[in-house]
């Protein structure tokens, strides 16, 4: 049952700007259940596409046209409805996301061709990106800055628990029902959550003066955003594909350019170029990038090495790496406790210390070293990245004002999908790189210690930059 007095309209208080009440739980729970769809299917769809490429006679690049559409669009829209839930509150963007991600997974349910399930999960990505742009400002703004960090520290929690539940939840359901139902699973939940949230959430609109929004500076950014995914889709030789990512990155450097610039003179900008000035907020934005960027290129080596160096099938591969994001859900709520308590920097600096120093742990990994060598050094791994996420996500929330926290918000869910499809993009270029030439039997092994030194760096970067920064008080 909801608490006492919940059929009173939830008021947030000026002096503090958080909810004034315990019903803040419930706001975090329906912000989670939001969450947990957007990664849940993230996860559930990837262990399909070989299913689905059956299904539709596709080729592998056509078929993972499923997940790179979903991905482009959350990236591109996420700065853009960040914005827009400061002009027109965060309860009708957040609900709004939650109707188009429930309509989009059903009409991907009954797609009858693989164009019409790319179109259908574009449409998904965008309701993700309504939802995820928001839910860190809901939150931010729902509960007082002394118990922020588990608050966001428990988001963190269920983006783990989305993304570990989604192989071994996709593979019963492709199992047993078919891979139709992967999609038609989001549709009660979504139901439900849009329930809950026209009822829990608070109307809310930080930005109380003119509604002004530029689709022009839309446009720019979501073009960069295109560029940037094109550059790591370059294929042939190698002088090939440098040329195109010098093309590519090119456009899309001229583009955050011009982006920047009309945001500097734009009376209603997408990303407040205070933001840049913001030492703190600029520091914990480069320090997620890369960690992100670490974390998707060494979940995306692994299952090689796994299935082909060390014989493992998918079944077993999934299990082994289910451990990261297991560590993760255990690890995320206490880190983000513990910032509240110490000091965010010097949590997340730690957890990106062990996540730096388990990676290079890795270069002793190869077939005939005992798979639990790895095992411990994912579980470090996980531990490292929970120790990172909250106090990091914290301390980027807590730096701006409260009537910008929807746009910090989707800055943060930006950099979160920035990070990871560059980290993808670069990896799986060198990664590749390193198996021509080399005997299928260590082809695998090689390349994977051949890319783990820009692993590290990635790792490195984030580590250099989570210690550089200042923490936010939480008093």
């Amino acid at each position: 049952m909801m608490p006492a007095g919940s059929e009173q309209p939830v008021s947030i208080s000026p002096e503090n700007n958080v909810i004034g009440s315990n019903r803040k739980w419930w706001i975090l729970s329906v912000s989670a259940m939001g969450v947990f769809l957007s990664t849940l299917d993230a996860s559930i769809v990837n262990i399909a596409l070989p299913t689905i490429g059956d299904h539709f006679n596709a080729t592998v690049q056509a078929t993972a046209w499923v997940t790179i559409s979903y991905l482009l669009v959350i990236t591109a829209l996420l700065l853009i409805f960040g914005r827009l839930s400061d002009l027109y509150g965060q309860k009708l963007i957040f609900t709004g996301g939650l109707f188009l991600f429930t309509l989009g997974s059903g009409l991907c349910a009954i797609s009858t061709n693989l164009l019409q399930l790319v179109l259908f999960r574009s449409l998904q990505g965008v309701g993700a990106a309504m939802i995820v742009s928001n839910t860190s400002a809901i939150v931010t703004n729902a509960f007082p800055p002394e118990q922020r960090g588990t608050a966001l520290g428990t988001i963190g929690a269920i983006v783990s628990i989305g993304l570990m539940s989604g192989p071994p939840l996709g593979g019963f359901i492709i199992h047993y029902l078919g891979w139709h139902y992967i999609f038609l699973v989001n549709v009660p939940i979504g139901i439900i959550a849009i329930l809950l949230t026209l009822r829990i959430l608070p109307e809310h609109r930080a930005d109380k003066g003119a509604r002004i929004f530029h689709p022009f500076d839309s446009i720019l950014w979501i073009a960069a955003v295109l560029a940037l995914v094109m550059a790591f889709r370059a294929s042939g030789d190698l002088h090939s594909i440098m040329r195109d990512i010098l093309i590519y990155m090119t456009i899309c450097l001229l583009l955050i350019a011009a982006f920047i610039m009309r945001q500097k003179r734009a009376e209603s900008p997408l990303l407040n170029p205070l933001f840049l000035k913001n030492g703190i907020f600029v520091f914990a934005s480069i320090a997620g990038f890369f960690s992100y960027m670490t974390m998707i290129a060494l979940t995306f080596m692994l299952p090689y090495l796994l299935e082909h160096s060390f014989g493992k099938s998918p079944l077993d591969t999934g299990t082994i790496l289910v451990v990261i994001p297991a560590t993760t859900v255990f690890v995320s709520p206490i880190s983000g406790f513990l910032s509240d308590k110490f000091g965010q920097r010097p949590i997340a600096s730690l957890g990106t210390l062990i996540s730096t120093l388990a990676i290079a742990s890795m270069f002793l990994i190869n077939p005939s070293v005992p798979i639990w060598h790895l095992v411990v050094g994912l579980i470090a791994f996980g531990i490292g990245l929970g120790m990172f996420g909250s106090p990091n996500n914290s301390a980027l929330m807590g730096s701006v004002d409260y009537k910008d926290r929807g746009s910090a918000g989707g800055v943060l869910a930006t950099v979160r999908n920035l990070g990871m499809v560059t980290g993808l993009g670069i990896i799986s270029i060198i990664y590749n790189a390193g198996l021509k030439g080399t005997e299928e039997l260590t082809a695998y092994s090689k390349a994977f210690s051949n890319a783990l030194p820009v692993v590290i760096a990635f790792s490195l970067i984030a580590l250099i930059f989570s210690a550089l920064r200042r923490s936010v008080s939480s008093k």
